[in-house]
């Protein structure tokens, strides 16, 4: 906990502050909305950040991945061409699942926490518990009774 009782958030390096304070420059609804924080913050992960060209994307730091997961192949055709905005072939199985955490966090696309758990290692797992923490600030749970009914507010 930093002063004024704010808990500081987990960076890895300086390079993954310095690539955050670009994407929530670059996406000001990051400044807002925690589930674009969310994926902001782990889009900064250097490993992640050198993938793509920051400058081109449009609607979030994952259009790059969004258009690999689309057509794969075609993908594959034009970042050989140098015609891609990003390029995930430089990216191991537990960054991949940190991608995909990402996306479930801001768009509800499916995630097996299950795998991310088993192929993170301590640093990248800190990472999503960050990127969850960041996350979970959008939606407060309150428990209103014994039977622990959940009412989101």
């Amino acid at each position: 906990m930093n002063e004024g009782g704010a808990s500081k958030m987990h960076f890895v390096d300086t390079e993954h502050q310095t690539n955050f304070e670009k994407l929530v420059q670059k996406f000001n609804l990051a400044k807002s909305s925690p589930d674009y924080q969310a994926v902001c913050y782990i889009a900064a992960h250097p490993e992640i950040f050198k993938c793509f060209k920051l400058e081109i994307q449009q609607e979030s730091p994952f259009d790059w991945y969004y258009k690999y997961l689309d057509d794969p192949n075609t993908f594959q055709k034009q970042c050989d061409q140098g015609k891609t905005t990003g390029s995930i072939y430089s990216l191991n199985k537990p960054m991949v699942a940190l991608i995909e955490l990402a996306l479930s966090l801001w768009t509800w696309r499916g995630f097996d926490l299950s795998y991310g758990i088993d192929v993170w290692d301590e640093e990248m797992y800190e990472v999503a518990v960050q990127a969850i923490q960041l996350r979970r600030k959008s939606s407060k749970v309150q428990y209103l009774d014994q039977q622990e009914q959940l009412r989101f507010i």
